[in-house]
């Protein structure tokens, strides 16, 4: 495979594209197909093809045996590894019953202490589920809140065989009339367990008054439904309307006390279903990366590209990667980022399972927080975070509190302006975007002599962000709502007033953050001290990203 051309010049040919990755080449356009590269790399891929023609039998008999730890996006984590996780609480509307819809809420518990939730829309009277989400990995102060939120709107405990039965019943129900559960449920149900009989059947009453019974916020809702309904159900059931407060569709011979006392809720407006605004659409043009990867320490490279090491460095190997040349280590981390960025910007392995993740994006990056500085790595950082919803999902996925938010907080504490101008690009994913402002808000929690400082920065977005949420090319109100959580973090009293002009655009996501209200009781009258999450020791960053997905 290797034959030595020159003193200057050796030739590979036919290198997978496994083994291009880990060696710098250029292309000739002389060379007949082959690719060259210079001699002082020769010792690094001899040692390289050696090593894989050696390993390579041991890696097969290996490979039954040993797991390799991956981290998966939340959607592949729910459908692979959520009904692994033991159930938690488990929570049902007070009213379900009466109201004919309601929230059901279903926890699974993490070993690390993080609990993951799914809430499903139930619509007991005729098309089951309505809508469904989850959110996964909260920490345990931010879970309690999030049931403290459900709890005034009148929701009580319940076991988990109660809480399926219902959402399960409410679906066998409305698929005698041909109504499917929302499509968000085929992720969703992964959340429960599956609907055997290993879990104990529960007789409730669905319907009203022994019929289907769709009640719609519109005519529009109700043409969804109708004609599907009326094919199943012929004419034996009933509609209900609401037009301006009053309802319609019943029998003229209903009782007319019966429906002075039925009240259905607004959960089309409900926060955490409603809709705010657009979504800022993702229009970033990337520019050409580097199609070959130089690096000094050519050992690093097969470290940090093997998937065992994937987000889980062990600390002997952390010291002996620090223990490389600052500088050299440093331009190392910043190339193989960027390397990687460039082989997987627009295309992304299709079949993970024969693409095993290797992590070395979030593992350069956590590592480049330690040599890192405030030019160069912060930029090649922030150009991480201009790619796709699906680079990110696929490299970073919920780990961004993990594998950025501490090295944006080291690399741009002094670098508050650039910061700024990147909060402020159009046509960025949103989820990418917010990672920048829990780091600034760590430099007031670590450094309060600056927290004037850091009230100013905010003090300015979000100014910005009021100006520009209706066009949503900046800012939209997911990422409106989740700065706003930043703020109640770092106690912005002095913002409130600023606060209050973005929340009355009536474009920021209250499924995030709360109203206006809660967000300005939790910066004056915290209900729960802070609990500061981050890691900064590089040592209890991996340490706590292995346990993080230990599961």
């Amino acid at each position: 495979m290797v034959r030595q051309v020159d003193e200057e010049v050796i030739c590979l040919e036919f290198l997978t594209a496994e083994e291009q990755t880990f060696i710098s080449y250029t292309f000739s356009a002389h060379s007949r197909q082959f690719l060259y590269v210079h001699s002082r790399t020769i010792n690094f891929i001899l040692y390289f093809c050696k090593q894989k023609s050696t390993n390579n039998m041991a890696k097969k008999k290996q490979k039954k045996n040993t797991t390799i730890q991956q981290v998966l996006s939340p959607e592949k984590f729910i459908r692979e590894k959520a009904r692994g996780l033991e159930i938690g609480q488990c929570y049902i509307s007070e009213d379900i019953t009466k109201l004919g819809e309601g929230h059901v809420l279903v926890s699974r518990l993490h070993k690390s202490g993080k609990v993951s939730v799914a809430v499903y829309l139930v619509d007991i009277y005729c098309v089951g589920v309505k809508d469904s989400f989850y959110k996964l990995r909260m920490d345990e102060y931010e879970y309690e809140t999030f049931i403290e939120k459900l709890r005034m709107g009148g929701v009580r405990e319940c076991s988990y065989e109660e809480a399926h039965n219902w959402i399960y019943g409410a679906i066998a129900f409305a698929e005698e009339a041909g109504i499917e559960p929302d499509k968000s449920f085929n992720l969703t149900q992964y959340m429960l367990e599956e609907d055997t009989d290993d879990v104990p059947l529960m007789e409730f009453e669905f319907g009203k008054d022994g019929k289907h019974c769709l009640v719609a916020h519109s005519n529009l809702e109700a043409s969804r439904y109708l004609p599907t309904m009326k094919k199943h159900l012929g004419d034996d059931y009933n509609v209900l309307i609401e037009t301006d407060n009053d309802f319609s569709g019943f029998d003229d011979d209903e009782d007319e006390d019966e429906d002075d006392d039925f009240d259905i809720p607004d959960f089309e407006n409900s926060p955490l279903f409603k809709t705010y605004g657009p979504d800022t659409e993702y229009t970033y043009v990337h520019p050409k990366y580097p199609m070959i990867l130089q690096v000094e320490n050519h050992w690093i490279v097969p470290e940090l590209c093997d998937p065992k090491n994937a987000l889980s460095l062990d600390d002997k190997l952390i010291d002996r990667i620090l223990a490389l040349p600052r500088e050299s280590l440093r331009r190392d981390l910043e190339a193989l980022i960027m390397y990687h960025v460039g082989l997987t910007c627009d295309h992304l392995p299709e079949d993970e399972s024969e693409n095993e993740f290797n992590g070395v994006i979030g593992t350069s990056i956590m590592l480049l927080a330690e040599v890192g500085n405030e030019n160069s790595s912060l930029d090649v950082v922030l150009e991480v975070l201009r790619q796709s919803p699906d680079f990110y999902d696929y490299h970073i996925c919920d780990s961004g509190e993990e594998i950025l938010t501490p090295t944006l907080y080291k690399l741009g504490q002094n670098r508050l302006d650039k910061l700024m101008a990147f909060a402020k690009e159009e046509g960025l994913y949103t989820y990418c975007k917010y990672q920048i402002f829990p780091a600034v808000a760590q430099i007031a929690i670590q450094q309060p002599e600056r927290r004037a400082e850091v009230i100013d920065w905010f003090r300015e977005i979000v100014q910005f962000a009021t100006k520009t949420l209706p066009d949503a090319k900046c800012f939209d109100s997911t990422l409106a709502g989740l700065m706003a959580s930043d703020l109640v973090d770092i106690r912005a009293e002095e913002l409130l007033d600023d606060i209050r002009a973005m929340f009355d655009t009536g474009l920021v996501d209250l499924g995030c953050s709360g109203n206006f209200k809660s967000v300005s009781e939790d910066i004056l009258n915290p209900r729960y001290p802070y609990i500061n999450t981050i890691h900064l020791d590089i040592h209890e960053r991996f340490a706590h990203l292995k346990k993080l997905f230990s599961n």
